[in-house]
């Protein structure tokens, strides 16, 4: 998992908070966005946006071998180019006992550079959701501290963007 990780774009930020990656077992899945992207009509350039999928996840300090916050972690991870996007079981708990990321070569270009890894990912069941789904980049967005006021935050930020006006 540590080479891993250096293709992790803001992995800095969980580094930060636990001294090491974060142990995901007994993690929530809290919020969930999918978005399909957007693909401009014409040649392909780099304005094209392929799908988009956004996962709030609170990692409980509980489970971690540096016991170094008093409070669970609220991390967003933002996943790019999604495909093969399969989840089950969506509900209103949707704890997990691990989550996985391979790493696949795909060959190399014309030149003999290699292309781009492909990340196969996977949010194993706990309870509730379980989902598996390739991309070709993977950020952490943010990380900060699971307060009562920063998890209903998230909920309602997300209920206010996913309701018509």
């Amino acid at each position: 998992m540590d080479e891993m990780i250096q293709h992790i774009d803001g992995w800095g930020k969980l580094i930060k908070l636990f001294g090491c990656w974060p142990e995901f077992h007994d993690a929530e899945i809290m919020t969930l966005h999918l978005w399909r992207g957007y693909i401009k009509a014409g040649e392909w350039d780099d304005g094209n946006v392929l799908p988009v999928l956004t996962v709030g996840i609170r990692i409980l300090q509980a489970v971690q071998k540096e016991q170094k916050n008093e409070l669970d972690i609220l991390a967003t991870l933002r996943f790019h180019d999604v495909g093969d996007f399969c989840m089950e079981g969506f509900n209103n708990i949707n704890q997990i006992v691990g989550f996985s990321i391979h790493m696949k070569n795909r060959g190399t270009f014309t030149n003999g550079e290699p292309l781009p890894p492909l990340f196969v990912v996977s949010f194993d069941e706990g309870f509730g959701m379980k989902a598996t789904f390739s991309c070709f980049r993977i950020e952490v967005l943010n990380a900060e501290p699971a307060t009562e006021e920063s998890l209903n935050g998230v909920c309602r930020k997300m209920d206010s963007e996913a309701s018509p006006e």
